[in-house]
C-alpha cells in the first residue's frame, strides 16, 4: 500500500475495539477544529486483524464475567452508532445476573460491537492479515506481512496484539503436565488433560488463578476431573486483592490503604487489580473456611515448592501475559520495548528513549492512566485488567496522535 495513511492499528481484539470505540466517540462529541481532526484520523485510519473477524478471543473463555454489565459499556455515548446496541444489552436478563459467562457477554456485545466496527472501517479494515514485523523511521511506520509484504505506510501506529504467555523455565521439568491459563480457561474437553493420579497445583493467585481453581469446583467440564482432588495455589504476593467497596473490605478483614487503594472515580478498593465476580467469591469462601478443598499455599519462589510440582497431576500456569508484538525495527535496528508513559508511548528497553510515533495498549503491555488503575503482581511480573482499562488508556493515545 504506497499512501500513507495517518495512522494504522494492529490488532483489533478488545483493546484494538476500545480504541475505535473511543475514536468514534470523540468524533462524535468533540466541536469545531478538534472534530474535524478526530473524524480525519477515524476516517484515515487502517486496522489490521489476523483473525477472519476483529473481536479477539476473550469470548472463548469458559468463565464467567470480571467485569459488570456498566463497566462493558462505559465508553458506548449516546449519538455514536453504538447506542441502541447498549441500550439493548442493558436491557437483557442476563446482564443483572450475579455471574454472566464470557461466551455470553461475547454474544450480546463483543461480537455486535466488532461488526459495528466492521462496517464503520469498511476497506480499510484488513482480515486474516498477520503481521510479522514493523519498521520504523522518524517520519513513517511500516507493517510486514509474510513473504516480507508491505502491507500498510502510515505516519503513526498504535499496537493492540494482545498477549501471549510462555512457560516458565521453572516449569520445564513438569511440561508434560502443565497447562496455559488461556488454553485451560478456553477448554471444553477434560479428557485432554492428565489423568494420572495426584492434587492439581495452579501456580500463581491472580484473578485467572481463582477463575481455574472455580471452574475446577464448578464447572460440569471440570468438577468430575477434579473430584477427589486437593487444589493447591501458589502464592508469591501474600495480599489478595478484591474489587470491592471499603465497607465490604472492612467487613471481610480485607486490608487496603485508603488513600492509595481507592478508585478516586468509583470509590472501590482496587478498582481494577482485584478480583472479582466468581473469584472473589471463591476467595471469601477460602477465608472463611467453608471452601477445604482450595488452600493457598504462600511460596517465594517456584523452586520451593518442587515436592509440590513432583506430587501434582495437573500444574496450571497462571503467571500473567507478555506483549504478543511484532518484531519492532527502528533505523535497522530490532527494538525491545515497553511502555514509557501513562500516554502510551513504547520505548527501547536499552536506551529508554521513546520509539517516534509508535503507541500501544491492551493485554501484555503496561500502561495505566496514573492514579485510577493498578496492577497485580504475579510470579512472572505484572498483568493488567482488560476492561475497564483500555477505554481509559484509548481516549489519551488517541489525543496524542491528533497532535501535529
Amino acid at each position: 500500500m504506497n499512501t500513507i495513511s495517518h495512522c494504522q492499528l494492529i490488532g483489533t481484539g478488545t483493546a484494538g475495539l476500545c480504541f475505535v470505540i473511543a475514536l468514534v466517540n470523540k468524533a462524535s462529541q468533540a466541536r469545531g477544529p478538534k472534530k474535524l481532526k478526530y473524524q480525519a484520523l477515524l476516517d484515515s485510519l487502517i486496522a489490521i486483524e489476523s483473525n477472519h473477524q476483529s473481536g479477539g478471543v476473550l469470548d472463548s473463555y469458559q468463565i464467567n464475567a470480571n467485569t459488570d454489565a456498566d463497566e462493558i459499556v462505559s465508553c458506548l455515548l449516546d449519538e455514536t452508532p453504538f447506542t441502541n446496541l447498549r441500550d439493548y444489552y442493558l436491557k437483557q436478563p442476563e446482564v443483572h445476573q450475579a455471574l454472566i459467562t464470557l461466551p455470553e457477554v461475547g454474544k450480546l456485545m463483543l461480537k455486535p460491537i466488532a461488526n459495528i466496527i466492521t462496517s464503520l472501517l469498511g476497506d480499510n479494515l484488513l482480515l486474516n492479515t498477520k503481521v510479522t514485523h514493523v519498521e520504523i523511521s522518524k517520519n513513517e511506520c511500516k507493517s510486514y506481512g509474510s513473504n516480507n509484504q508491505l502491507l500498510v505506510r502510515s505516519r503513526k501506529m498504535v499496537l493492540c496484539c494482545g498477549g501471549r504467555e510462555d512457560l516458565l523455565k521453572e516449569l520445564l521439568p513438569w511440561q508434560q503436565k502443565t497447562v496455559l491459563t488461556g488454553p485451560f480457561l478456553q477448554t471444553k474437553d477434560a479428557s485432554l488433560l492428565p489423568h494420572q493420579q495426584g492434587n492439581i497445583l495452579i501456580v500463581g493467585s491472580s484473578h485467572s488463578s481463582f477463575s481455574a481453581a472455580w471452574r475446577l469446583l464448578n464447572d460440569p467440564v471440570l468438577s468430575a476431573y477434579a473430584k477427589g482432588r486437593d487444589i493447591i495455589m501458589l502464592q508469591r504476593n501474600p495480599l489478595v486483592k478484591l474489587r470491592c467497596t471499603p465497607k465490604f473490605a472492612h467487613q471481610n478483614q480485607l486490608p487496603f490503604d485508603a488513600i492509595d487503594d481507592v478508585c478516586p472515580v468509583s470509590g472501590l478498593v482496587y478498582r481494577n487489580a482485584g478480583l472479582r465476580k466468581d473469584a472473589k467469591a471463591l476467595y471469601i469462601q477460602i477465608k472463611k473456611g467453608t471452601e477445604k478443598r482450595v488452600r493457598l499455599e504462600p511460596t517465594a519462589a517456584i523452586s520451593d515448592a518442587k515436592h509440590l510440582l513432583d506430587d501434582a497431576a495437573l500444574i496450571v500456569q497462571c503467571t500473567g501475559f507478555r506483549a504478543n508484538l511484532p518484531k519492532i525495527i527502528l533505523n535497522g535496528v530490532t527494538q525491545k520495548v515497553r511502555q514509557r508513559s501513562s500516554f502510551g508511548e513504547l520505548s527501547d528497553i536499552k536506551s529508554g528513549a521513546a520509539i517516534p510515533n509508535l503507541f500501544g495498549f491492551g493485554l501484555g503491555i503496561q500502561i495505566i492512566p496514573e492514579g485510577d488503575y493498578r496492577g497485580e503482581n504475579s510470579f512472572n511480573g505484572s498483568s493488567d485488567g482488560v476492561l475497564p482499562y483500555p477505554n481509559a488508556v484509548a481516549p489519551v493515545i488517541i489525543d496524542q496522535l491528533i497532535q501535529d
